[in-house]
Formats: C-alpha cells, sequence, structure tokens
C-alpha cells in the first residue's frame, strides 16, 4: 500500500499517476490544501496569489486543461518606490527614478563587476551596485524573509531576481519598457476559480481520500503511519507535509537531523474585498518601512474586486492584531487603492505557517542528503514544502508524477 500524506495539488497528482493501490490521508476536513479557496463573508477567497507558470511545461499544461479551462494573463508587476509606481524589475526601468539618482545607479551598474558572490546580499551588490542594493533589493528582502540578504544562499532567488545585460540597463534607463524578464512575465489562472479546478482534479480519486486524518506518528521501522483514525501499514510513503513537521513525526528519534535546521518564514495573507478597481496590476513590491506589508495584488478574476495584502510574521495570531485593519487601510489608501475605509467591503486574515523556504547557508548541505536519506527508508517528501524548496504548482506536479511513476 503506497500512503499518501496530504490531498493539495502535489497530493493528488502523486495519486492520479501512482500504479500502485494507494491512500490519501488528509488532515483537514477539506482536499486542496493552499490550492484551494476557502468561505469567508460571502466570498471565496485564494489563499494569496497562487498561479500556474507552464513556461517549457507543454506537457504538464495538457495535462492540466484535461481538468479545467484555464485563462493566460500577461503579468503586470510593479514596484511602489519614491510616491511612484517603476515598472518590475526596476533594474530594467531605472527611467522611473530621480535623475541624480538614476545617472548614480547606471554609473555602478556599469562599473560592477557582474559575478556572484558568497551569498545573495552580495550577489546583487556585485551585480546591481550599492545604491540599488541598499534602495531596493535588501529592504524588500530583509522585510519578506526577516533576515539580511547576507545570510541568504547566492543562487536561492533561482532567477526570480533576473540581471539583465547592461545594453538593456542602458535602454531601460534612457526610458524603453520591457516585458517578459523573469520566471513568470505570463500566468494561468483557472478560468472558473482554484475551488472548482481542484473538485474536478481530485474527482478521480476522491473515494481514496480520508478527510479529518491528522498524521501523529511514522514509524520507519515497521513502516506504519499512526494517525487519530488509526494506524496505516505501508510499502512506500508519499508525504506532501513541510519536511520540518515530518520530521517531528518519524520515530525512532534521531534517525535524521532535527528539524530546528530548516528555516522557514510565515506570512500574514489578508484578502480583501473593494468597491471599486482603481489601479490595474496584478501585484505591486512594497520595500519602504512605512507600509507593513511587502506585496499587495488583485486576483486575476472578473466581477467582485477581490485582493490580498502580505507580510511576514512571527506570531501565529497576527490575523487577530488589534491594529491590522488601520494597517490594511494605510496601505490600500496609500498606494490609491482606496480612497476611505468605507471603499474596503470585507477583509479575511489567514496566517499560513510555512509559506516560504529559507534557503541560507545551511540548506545545500541539509536538504539534498536528507531527502536522500528519506527515500532510502521508502520515503518521497515532495511538492514546494515537502521537498523545502521553492517552487511553483507546475513544477510540483511535474515532480509528483516522476514519483507516482518511479513507485
Amino acid at each position: 500500500m503506497v500512503i499518501i500524506i496530504g490531498a493539495g495539488i502535489s497530493g493528488l497528482t502523486a495519486a492520479l499517476h501512482v500504479k500502485k493501490p494507494y491512500l490519501i490521508l488528509e488532515k483537514e476536513d477539506h482536499i486542496g490544501g493552499l490550492s484551494t479557496q476557502y468561505f469567508s463573508g460571502e466570498y471565496w477567497f485564494d489563499y494569496g496569489g497562487h498561479y500556474f507558470h507552464f513556461k517549457d511545461k507543454a506537457e504538464i499544461k495538457t495535462f492540466m486543461e484535461g481538468f479545467a479551462r484555464f485563462s493566460e494573463y500577461r503579468r503586470k508587476s510593479l514596484v511602489y518606490l519614491l510616491d511612484r509606481f517603476i515598472p518590475f524589475p526596476i533594474q530594467s526601468h531605472l527611467s522611473f527614478l530621480p535623475g541624480p539618482l538614476k545617472k548614480k545607479i547606471l554609473a555602478e551598474i556599469l562599473g560592477s563587476p557582474g559575478q556572484g558572490g558568497s551569498s545573495l546580499g552580495q550577489h546583487l551588490q556585485n551585480n546591481f551596485g550599492q545604491s540599488l542594493y541598499e534602495l531596493f533589493f535588501k529592504p524588500f528582502l530583509s522585510k519578506y524573509y526577516g533576515r539580511d540578504p547576507g545570510e541568504l544562499a547566492a543562487n536561492m532567488d533561482k532567477g526570480s531576481i533576473p540581471v539583465p545585460d547592461k545594453a538593456g540597463i542602458v535602454a531601460g534607463a534612457k526610458g524603453q519598457r520591457f516585458s517578459g524578464l523573469g520566471y513568470n512575465p505570463h500566468f494561468f489562472y483557472p478560468t472558473h476559480g482554484l475551488k472548482q479546478f481542484i473538485e474536478s482534479y481530485a474527482a478521480p480519486v476522491r473515494d481514496r481520500v480520508r478527510l479529518d486524518t491528522e498524521v501523529l506518528a511514522i514509524d520507519i521501522d515497521h513502516k506504519q503511519v499512526r494517525t487519530n483514525g488509526g494506524i496505516f501499514p505501508y510499502s512506500r510513503l508519499i508525504s506532501t507535509m513541510p519536511l520540518n513537521l515530518l520530521l517531528d513525526r518519524i520515530e525512532p528519534n534521531g534517525a535524521f537531523p532535527p528539524s530546528r535546521h530548516l528555516q522557514h518564514i510565515s506570512t500574514l495573507v489578508v484578502n480583501v474585498v473593494l468597491r471599486q478597481k482603481r489601479k490595474r496590476f496584478h501585484w505591486v513590491y512594497l520595500p519602504e518601512k512605512e507600509f507593513p506589508f511587502y506585496r499587495v495584488g488583485f486576483y486575476p478574476t472578473g466581477g467582485t474586486v477581490k485582493g490580498y495584502l502580505e507580510k511576514t510574521v512571527t506570531d501565529p495570531a497576527a490575523a487577530s492584531s488589534p491594529g491590522l485593519l488601520q494597517e490594511i487601510v494605510f496601505t490600500l489608501h496609500r498606494l490609491g487603492l482606496i480612497e476611505g475605509k468605507e471603499e474596503i467591503l470585507h477583509y479575511s486574515p489567514r496566517v499560513i505557517p510555512v509559506s516560504y523556504i529559507v534557503f541560507d547557508h545551511q540548506w545545500p548541505v541539509i536538504v539534498p542528503p536528507l531527502l536522500d536519506s528519506l527515500k532510502r527508508h521508502a520515503i518521497y517528501s515532495i511538492g514546494r514544502y515537502g521537498a523545502w524548496d521553492y517552487t511553483s504548482m507546475s513544477d510540483d506536479v511535474q515532480s509528483a508524477r516522476a514519483v507516482a511513476r518511479d513507485i
């Protein structure tokens, strides 16, 4: 028996492709994980911006379209800085900065060595100079990851921070606009929403899902999963739960490195419904300290104007903070998205305990060998959080298919 932990998109994909008897254990009372929607007030909300990127994944796109129709969007993302909106990536659009600052940053970029570094902070300084690093990269990344970029691995961005050629930077400084840069210049979203998509996606395997079944312990010697609903033996175990939680549940203790070595951040996602849409973009990055949130975005659906605000938190009770509404109103008003609080028709805060992995200098030393060691014990830890990696949903579908077929 193959036991699959988690009925999110990775677990469901594995179930759709595994050729042996299987059972899916899901601790929640619904399927989908973060790849579905929840109900609040009169509205269905996503858990922040979860979109599909099918670049170089034509086969995955065709497979997913067998379950739902997808709408394609050309990304419009911005940076709000110095009281102005600047097209993302900022390094390709220096013409939007004040003249003297633009000249200084351009000179530093053209004179930069353009090489890597021992940390993400050093890598960015070597490619973009000190001024742009201090203006945008350092404050944004420090707000986002809750730590200095010098503590992060140099290649951890995985292409999300594009380094354009210097001729392109000069052209951008002269006013040329660029699109198609970065890993997600186009993204896809289910035309009828994530919930309808995930319900359709799960339909073929729904009868093999046990809801409200939380994994309490995993006995690797006897190959058994102990849950609040009984004990389940397994020949192979596919886990999509966060890797740190998986380690905490494995018995005997000490078989693997302690979970404290795995670093991550938690994110407060505040979904909002607005009376009207005053500006047109998909999301905007907020590096400046005056903003409590690091990103604000709109969901790419028509009709009701629904958006989200995100910030990194350390307190699980952040969703009930007494000052949260004031922070929401300040941010939306400052960006020109509302004129007053009355334009917020509804808001719904949720904390995602494990939202983004921190690629510190220990990650390459710990994570890949750990995943290999788990496999030797017939445990396949997959998905963004199971593999403790930075991946898109399309990446997760691809890797889950590969693991299921191997099994």
